[in-house]
């Protein structure tokens, strides 16, 4: 799927990981001016040269949003933890909800397990724990370990 990370996040992961911010930067310039929300996204993680903390935290929030108004899944997801917890965004667990139900509709397993979730306790959305459910089991499928965990609990559980 085009909104979900592609090679460009596995450099820059790789470059990240190296401790090149250079590289970083060299990477994510040109396809940010070009306007790809991968990259919008990716520039949003960390601090340009000289940019003050308040600076920063501006530019992340705008570009999150940009990015995730782009469709991209990982800003969307992100933009919902924000909603969800009322952090650098106002406190709004439907917003929250309609983020995650966006990412995940396109395999995203981190949104997958939020916006399972959500539907199983009812939060920002009615509650619907069948669907829900099955949102949390894909993302455990799909690796996610937070989902993993969940369905362990849960089959713990079952055998009370």
């Amino acid at each position: 799927m085009a909104n979900l990370p592609t090679a460009v996040t596995t450099e820059y992961d790789r470059l990240v990981s190296a401790d090149d911010w250079d590289g970083v930067r060299v990477l994510l310039a040109p396809l940010v001016e070009f306007g790809l929300a991968e990259a919008l996204y990716l520039s949003a993680m960390s601090s340009q040269p000289g940019e003050s903390e308040e600076q920063f935290h501006a530019r992340h929030v705008d570009s999150v949003r940009v990015a995730a108004k782009s469709g991209y899944a990982p800003a969307l997801f992100m933009q919902g933890m924000y909603h969800l917890f009322g952090d650098l965004a106002p406190l709004d667990k439907k917003l929250a909800a309609e983020s995650f139900a966006a990412a995940a509709l396109q395999g995203y397993p981190p949104a997958q397990y939020e916006y399972g979730l959500s539907l199983v306790h009812g939060v920002g959305v009615s509650a619907d724990v069948l669907k829900g459910m099955r949102l949390i089991h894909a993302a455990a499928s799909a690796g996610n370990e937070a989902a993993q965990e969940f369905v362990r609990a849960e089959g713990d559980n079952a055998k009370l």
